[in-house]
Parts: structure tokens; sequence; C-alpha cells
């Protein structure tokens, strides 16, 4: 009877343990849409590793963002991370996307018609004409801070601010069809604090039209 309760135990907690080790380091994810073709299909589901930029935690009321062993997301990586238009939830509570990451950092991108250069956490930006309205929108969206442009200047609580220092690296993720995205969409500015982890290999290929589902194995 020992020897049975023994094993039974001893099986529970390696079962306990291996469920505690898949939530926290590998977890799949499915793609939806048309905006990975040709790389992945509608359906794929893709295995992600959450230690390849720091393992996430946090994020909720009580725990504050934080990063276990953080490195930066690199160039043309295919990134699993929440997505920053729904506003209504938690971080980590809201939908999951997959994209490949365009510029990191450093880079200048366009976004809603105007250019500006990824900052990196704890930079300061000078605010300008240009930049003014998306770095507005960065602060009330993303960064927990109240700001308005009142006669051409930036205001943050209630104070005309010159420069802007931000909390987060930013990114930006795209789609892999640079022509013509299918989904209509092309890309999204992402800070660090959303990204989940990096997609390592595609475990399941989503059978097309005239095609049976293959599994792909891991490599």
């Amino acid at each position: 009877m020992k020897s049975a309760l023994k094993f039974v135990m001893a099986l529970t907690v390696t079962i306990l343990l291996m469920l505690a080790f898949r939530a926290l380091a590998f977890t799949v994810y499915t793609v939806r849409g048309t905006a990975l073709c040709p790389a992945f299909n509608d359906g794929d589901r893709v295995l992600v590793n959450r230690w390849s930029y720091g393992l996430r935690t946090g994020g909720g009321a009580t725990f504050g963002y934080a990063r276990w062993a953080a490195r930066p997301t690199g160039r043309g990586e295919l990134v699993v991370f929440n997505s920053p238009e729904d506003t209504l939830r938690p971080v980590h509570r809201r939908k999951t996307m997959a994209y490949f990451c365009t510029a990191v950092p450093g880079d200048t991108v366009r976004a809603w018609s105007a250019a500006l250069a990824l900052p990196h956490r704890g930079e300061a930006v000078a605010v300008t004409k240009e930049n003014i309205g998306l770095i507005c929108h960065i602060y009330n969206r993303y960064e927990g801070r109240k700001a308005d442009i009142r006669g051409g200047r930036l205001h943050v609580g209630g104070r005309a601010e010159d420069c802007a220092v931000f909390k987060y690296d930013y990114y930006w993720l795209a789609p892999s069809c640079p022509d013509g995205f299918k989904d209509g969409t092309t890309g999204a500015l992402v800070p660090d604090n959303h990204i989940i982890g990096r997609v390592m290999t595609r475990l399941y290929k989503s059978p097309q039209p005239g095609q049976t589902p293959s599994p792909t194995r891991p490599r």
C-alpha cells in the first residue's frame, strides 16, 4: 500500500512539474487568418518559447511587469504578443497575435502619418511637430500617462514637456506579406511588455484545400 501511495504521489508531482514547466517555458499558438502566409497558414499550430526574450511576469493589478533574463527582440524573428489594440483588459489577458519583427529600437518607422525613431527604454526623445501626435498616442495607450496637445505643445499630467522619455522598448511587428495584406493589416507598434515569446517551430501544418492534415516534427 505504501509503495503504491509513493508511486501515485511521485507521478502526481511529476505531472505537476511538467505542466508548470510547459506553462512557464513553452506554449502553443494557433495561427489565425492569412497575415503570415505563405510562411504559415490559418490553423497552423506553432511552439512558442516564453524564455526567448526573458520570461514575462506580472503585468496585472497586483504585480508590475518584469522580465527574467531579458534580451532584446531581433529583426526577422517571428514574435507572439498580446494585441496592443485591446485596451479594455490587462495586457496578459488580451488577444494573442504573431508577427515578424521588422524594426527595433533605434530604427525609424512611419506610423499614423508620422516618422519616429523607435525609442529605447529611458531614452529622451525631442518632441517635434512631426512626432508630437504619435508620442501623445504612445503615452496615453501604452505608458499609462495622461497626455494631450495644447497650443502645439505636449502636456503630460498637466505640464508642458519638450522631451519624451519612455518606460518600454518599442518594436515594429508586421505580417509576412509586404504587398497587399489579405487581412488588411500593415503592422503594429508594440511595447516590450506585450511580447510573449518567439516562435520556435511548427508543430502542425493546417491542411489546405485538397490536402490532408500532417504533423510537423520539431527541429
